[in-house]
């Protein structure tokens, strides 16, 4: 019983870390009750990848991020941490993208800023 408790412990535990950027796009994950949003980052600068909205806008710097208390809006400046999880849609989500090459990551903390 021990090792089950310690194993879980340690599943929980992530490397999160500071953001800012701009949601440029969404991305359904269970219907719209939970959504995934695109996210150019401005900080950090090498964390994303090169991403095409529906509007067939491109960004570079971009991460998916799951796990919003609120719903965002396309252009809301946000901030916050997250830690990188590239298989939460592919486990969590009844739709998961596989057209795209960007990171995946979830909200610890979220601030919208506009």
């Amino acid at each position: 019983m021990i090792i089950v408790a310690a194993i879980a412990a340690c599943k929980d535990k992530h490397d999160d870390f500071d953001f800012t950027g701009t949601v440029v796009d969404y991305e359904e994950c269970n219907g719209i009750s939970e959504m995934g949003y695109a996210v150019a980052l401005s900080s950090p600068s090498s964390t994303g990848g090169s991403y095409t909205t529906r509007a067939n806008e491109s960004f570079d710097n971009v991460v998916v991020i799951y796990g919003a208390d609120r719903v965002l809006k396309a252009n809301s400046r946000i901030s916050g941490s997250i830690y990188i999880d590239n298989n939460y849609s592919k486990s969590t989500c009844s739709r998961h993208y596989t057209d795209r090459d960007v990171p995946e990551a979830v909200f610890t903390k979220l601030t919208v800023e506009k």
